[in-house]
């Protein structure tokens, strides 16, 4: 067998063992070695995080250069022109405020590294207070780790170069001494040895199932975010949010430290907006007629006018037949009024002659008739003034000139828009006699703070109406608008109040609210929660004493992704 036919047998075993082994994993996943989508984070620095009842502080630590934000623990406000001093091993530092509200220092040791302890010194207007904790500085600086893998691979590239050149000469001289047909044990050497060589298996989940045991996949990338400086907000794994302090600067994040009580029990009615009888009132015709304007015009809606203030005419509206009925009947009277005053005339030149009650009883008659005639006149040719019962504005004004009027018909209404009442209407008969206070809310969520007046203990279409008066101050409402009324009642319950705002809604529809769980991240927390009024709700289960819940901001950490 020739040489050229012993290598051809040999090939394909020498190919098989020269071909790179891989180890797929599970998932559908590749698993190669293409770069994976981390948590969107920039540079990293070494963390100092420090909390006290008052202060929160996170210092961030790059190339020797130390970035404290210094916030109220309570409610994650800015602590501006705070006196900041750092001291570790009898070294102090002074931080210095920047324009964007945090603190700068840098010094050499903080390039050393090790763990250093600290203690920090925050005084500001109201506030002073000490903090002690550790400063972790890393020993390798971003950049090293790769120095360090090529500087690996290097000392791979050797010894493959060293291996080549020795079996090489191994090949040459086994050729010299026993001829070219066993010069093919030394490439199947070779292929063995380079076909053994270790290959990376790739494993799911950033795994790589090595001995040493790996964190859990959320816990690494909170480690990771740990140590991120100025990056950007981002969702993690857990559904929990990390937002670096500038950005929850620039978000206007607020929080409150809750605290479980007892809470008035709260009942949400159904209300509307109606005037008080007491400030508005309505005109109406008490005749039927021809309205007629007043000297200027009809009032228009809107317009203010004072108590007594002539609105409009009425004409009054009479048959040809009634017309001249009472035309007769006022000649008539004219012509007997004549007589009389005639007759009194000559009685009054005979005093003394005739009985005085004579001469009464003629003039009485005279100006009786004077009386009656005046009456009739009236009647036919007076109009009647319509005035402004209240003073106030006026908020219905359904006439024109010329127009036909019957009796009781609404014209005009008048009321004060600084006096209005809530009705609401309730369907628990327990309310009679349990109501401690009141709010309301319109459709927009404006807020009212409403006084109980009373309630009926005669049910109205299966309810009991109760009126409650709106205090100050007195936003814009129509008579008639809709609204929304919470009831406190002196029964109690055991829960946590928390503004409206707070509460959120998850992708599944779950009502959660926004805990600060540490300096730069947030963690959403299922809740149950009963209306307290238009502003706040009480959460029943869910949070716990000492919780810092998101008042300002919570809509916008939600649309984070």
């Amino acid at each position: 067998m020739t040489t050229i036919k012993k290598m051809a047998i040999y090939l394909p075993w020498i190919l098989v063992l020269l071909m790179p082994r891989f180890v797929f994993a599970h998932g559908d996943e590749d698993h190669g070695n293409e770069a994976r989508a981390p948590v969107s984070l920039s540079a990293s620095g070494s963390l100092l995080e420090l909390k006290s009842p008052d202060v929160e502080l996170l210092g961030v630590l790059q190339d020797g250069k130390l970035t404290v934000f210094a916030d109220r623990y309570a409610t994650n406000e800015p602590i501006l022109n705070a006196k900041i001093e750092l001291e570790s091993d009898g070294r102090k530092l002074q931080l210095l405020a920047t324009k964007d509200g945090s603190y700068t220092a840098a010094a050499d040791w903080l390039k050393q590294p090790g763990t250093h302890e600290v203690v920090v010194r925050v005084e500001a207007a109201g506030l002073e207070d000490l903090l002690i904790g550790t400063l972790q500085i890393p020993g390798l600086k971003p950049g090293e780790d790769r120095g360090r893998a090529w500087l690996d691979y290097g000392k791979w590239a050797a010894g493959g170069l060293t291996g080549a050149i020795a079996l090489f000469a191994l090949f040459k001289r086994i050729r010299r001494r026993k001829g070219a047909a066993s010069s093919l044990v030394l490439p199947v050497c070779a292929a063995f040895l380079l076909g053994g060589h270790s290959n990376p298996g790739y494993a799911h989940g950033d795994e790589d199932h090595g001995d040493k045991p790996k964190a859990a996949p959320v816990a690494a990338a909170m480690n990771t975010v740990a140590f991120a400086a100025q990056a950007s907000p981002v969702r993690l794994p857990d559904g929990s949010i990390f937002a670096p302090k500038p950005a929850q600067r620039l978000l206007g994040i607020r929080t409150e430290l809750v605290k479980t009580r007892d809470i008035a029990k709260t009942l949400e009615l159904n209300g509307h907006v109606s005037a008080d009888p007491n400030f508005s009132g309505r005109v109406q015709s008490s005749q039927s007629g021809r309205i007629v304007a007043p000297a200027g015009g009809f009032p228009t809606l809107g317009m203010k006018v004072g108590k007594g203030k002539v609105l409009a005419y009425i004409e009054p509206a009479a048959s040809n037949i009634d017309k001249g009925n009472q035309q007769a009947q006022l000649a008539e009277l004219a012509s007997n009024l004549l007589l009389a005053e005639k007759r009194a005339e000559r009685l009054e030149q005979l005093v003394g002659s005739l009985p005085q009650k004579e001469i009464d009883a003629a003039r009485a008659e005279a100006a009786s008739l004077k009386a009656r005639k005046a009456a009739v006149a009236a009647s036919l040719f007076q109009r009647e003034a319509l005035r402004a019962p209240v003073s106030g504005v006026v908020s219905r004004a359904d006439v024109v000139a010329g127009q036909v009027v019957e009796a009781r018909e609404v014209l005009f209404e008048v009321l004060d828009p600084s006096r209005l009442r809530v009705e609401a209407v309730a369907y628990d008969t327990t309310l009679v006699g349990q109501v401690a206070s009141a709010s309301a809310a319109t459709s927009g969520n404006q807020p009212l703070t409403l006084a109980f007046i009373g309630q009926s203990y005669q049910l109205r279409e299966q309810a009991l109406p109760m009126q409650f008066a709106i205090k100050p101050p007195f936003p814009t409402l129509s008579v008639g608008q809709p609204v929304n009324v919470f009831v406190q009642s002196q029964q109690t319950i055991r829960g946590i109040p928390v503004p409206q705002g707070s509460l959120m809604k998850n992708n599944n529809g779950e009502t959660i609210v926004w805990v600060h769980a540490a300096a730069e991240r947030f963690v959403p927390k299922q809740v149950g929660v009963q209306p307290l009024d238009a502003n706040t709700v009480a959460v029943l289960e869910g949070l716990h004493d000492g919780d810092r819940v998101v008042t300002q901001g919570a809509a916008l950490l939600t649309q984070i992704r």
